[in-house]
């Protein structure tokens, strides 16, 4: 299993994030992961992040402020690897699938090691 942390943002590039995700999220070797909860101090979601494997577990953000990255940090969580999407304007089918081979690309690179 390979852990996805994504941001959880609102910008274009998050809900491109979003959306790219939903369509990556369907092979079950991948577990999706916002730190939404575990940053608002849900105790079972503080758990959930501190359990992962940081060699099985990416992270995403869908712009450069870098919110999933930093909010690992808070936990004292570096992840393997992590992938800042370019800016997108707008949300569209375009850029969800442009996302969406990234993230692609990204899980292959772990789950070939």
């Amino acid at each position: 299993m390979i852990n996805l942390v994504i941001c959880g943002g609102y910008s274009p590039g998050a809900r491109v994030l979003r959306a790219a995700v939903r369509g990556v999220a369907k092979c079950n070797e991948v577990q999706v992961v916002t730190l939404c909860p575990a940053l608002a101090g849900l105790e079972n979601r503080v758990e959930e992040i501190m359990s992962m494997d940081p060699e099985r577990t990416v992270v995403v953000d869908g712009c450069e402020a870098g919110c999933a990255v930093q909010g690992l940090q808070i936990f004292g969580f570096k992840a393997r690897s992590s992938l800042i999407l370019d800016k997108y304007p707008v949300v569209s089918e375009k850029y969800v699938k442009e996302a969406e081979d990234k993230v692609r690309r990204l899980l292959t690179e772990v789950k070939g090691t």
